[in-house]
């Protein structure tokens, strides 16, 4: 009897380590390439041990939330790919337009291709109107929030909003805006932070890709698991 119930722990604990280790070792090479490729492509020095850190718990979160499904793929390049945004605006409070054309037309692809695997040519289609809505309202809301700003907000981030709404258009239009409101709440907690914890003044400058890109991630973990063929668009 022990030894039965020895062998149902070690089946449970088994598959688990091997998941751990897989999720560590893919965070922690996605987290090397994160530094290696803003160095080598945009001349930013990253540091190593909190990108590391950061996609292995992005990667992680993702994971478990997700699961085996197709949409795996391009939630944890968005994730990964997110750790890069966010750490080159936080050293140079410029996100380049190479790496959001580059990152958008390889989101696009996976998007397309796990809607492909999961819901065939109907999700195919589906995917594709959701994914160009989303992109075209998160660039929209950011171009019209720019035009306000009278250039306090970088154009970069205008950039960024299409390329968050391409995975927030998944959910529809109301996760489209939820995204983008949990992004500017982020950036209000962080400047409320810099201003009462570290003495900062209220016109400090401070980089917004990363609370943008912090709130569309909470808001697809959320949403996950997504699927792509039936969403509201």
């Amino acid at each position: 009897m022990v030894a039965g119930d020895g062998s149902v722990v070690i089946a449970q604990v088994g598959p688990s380590l091997v998941t751990g280790a897989a999720i560590a070792l893919g965070g922690a090479a996605a987290g090397a390439a994160s530094v290696r490729c803003a160095r080598r492509c945009f001349g930013v020095s990253l540091h190593p041990a909190p990108a590391i850190a950061w996609c292995v718990v992005i990667g992680a979160a993702l994971v478990l939330r997700t699961g085996s499904s197709a949409y795996l793929a391009p939630m944890l390049a968005f994730g990964w790919t997110g750790v890069v945004i966010s750490g080159i605006d936080l050293r140079t409070h410029l996100i380049p337009t190479r790496l959001l054309r580059a990152t958008s037309a390889g989101a696009i692809a996976l998007l397309c291709g796990a809607a492909a695997i999961e819901g065939g040519l109907a999700g195919l289609g589906a995917t594709a109107v959701a994914v160009a809505t989303g992109g075209a309202v998160g660039w929209g809301l950011m171009h019209v929030i720019w035009l306000a700003s009278r250039g306090s907000l970088g154009y970069g981030d205008v950039r960024l909003g299409g390329y968050l709404g391409l995975h927030l258009g998944l959910g529809g239009l109301t996760t489209v805006l939820t995204g983008f409101l949990a992004g500017f709440a982020f950036a209000a907690l962080v400047g409320a932070f810099g201003i009462v914890a570290l003495g900062r003044s209220t016109d400090h400058r401070f980089a917004l890709g990363p609370s943008l890109v912090a709130g569309a991630l909470a808001i697809v973990w959320w949403s996950a698991p997504i699927q792509l063929n039936a969403f509201p668009v």
